[in-house]
């Protein structure tokens, strides 16, 4: 009996779904997918270098994604992931472009757009420029790692 009540309640709670969303299986689909997309962001900014960790000051943008970045570092060994997110697809759509001047003074640096955990460069030395991002779905970061860094970093992603 105990069964029984479990199994309706389960079938209310389905066709009430079901009424709720227009009784369309895409419109469901869609529901979960983009559910899932708003957690998957929300939570994605939990792996951005906190404001008061960073060296420089961060302006944002109009998501996680984008705005500007100044910093100086002084010795500096450590990552800092500035910008970016994870996600399905991005709401404001997945072309950015990074307009940077990264000057090293001494030490190493290495400014790169990090996608799903793969390393693409944007500059190692003394250079300024921009770079063109395409966000494919997951993991998306502007990352600026140094190793005894000191030197500087300006950049702006829109």
């Amino acid at each position: 009996m105990k069964k029984i009540k479990i199994l309706i309640a389960v079938l209310l709670s389905l066709c009430l779904a079901f009424a709720v969303t227009g009784c369309s299986g895409d419109n469901l689909k869609d529901s979960v997918i983009n559910g899932f997309n708003d957690m998957l962001q929300h939570f994605s900014k939990y792996a951005l270098t906190d404001e008061k960790d960073l060296q420089g000051d961060k302006t944002k943008g109009e998501d996680t994604y984008t705005g500007s970045y100044t910093a100086d570092y002084e010795d500096f060994n450590d990552k800092e992931y500035i910008f970016g997110g994870t996600a399905l697809e991005r709401d404001k759509g997945s072309e950015l472009t990074v307009t940077y001047e990264l000057t090293v003074d001494s030490g190493t640096a290495k400014l790169y757009w990090l996608d799903k955990g793969e390393e693409k460069m944007i500059a190692d030395t003394s250079k300024n420029g921009t770079y063109s991002v395409t966000l494919d779905e997951g993991d998306n970061y502007l990352t600026l790692e140094g190793n005894d860094f000191c030197g500087s970093l300006q950049v702006v992603v829109e």
